[in-house]
């Protein structure tokens, strides 16, 4: 998954390690925080966030083949100084 922000003072807010880091992520995505990975790029002021599918693509049990909707969890997490 990447995020990707309009501006710099986006940016500082998502490449916040305190906002994002494996232990969220593990918590929104229920996988192990050892199997996640955060790259913060300010010059494109993208964070790339990867983890392990819980099952493998394209099999019997993958509900979304593509990651479409990979983004929701993170969608819905409030950004800080908001209710």
């Amino acid at each position: 998954m990447e995020v990707f922000t309009r501006d710099d003072a986006g940016y500082a807010v998502v490449a916040d390690p305190a906002f994002l880091n494996a232990a969220v992520i593990a918590g929104l995505y229920g996988v192990p925080a050892s199997g996640v990975q955060i790259f913060r790029l300010p010059q494109l002021r993208v964070v790339k966030i990867s983890f392990p599918r819980p099952v493998s693509q394209g099999s019997l049990r993958d509900r979304d083949m593509h990651a479409g909707q990979h983004h929701v969890p993170l969608a819905l997490l409030p950004l800080p100084g908001t209710p």
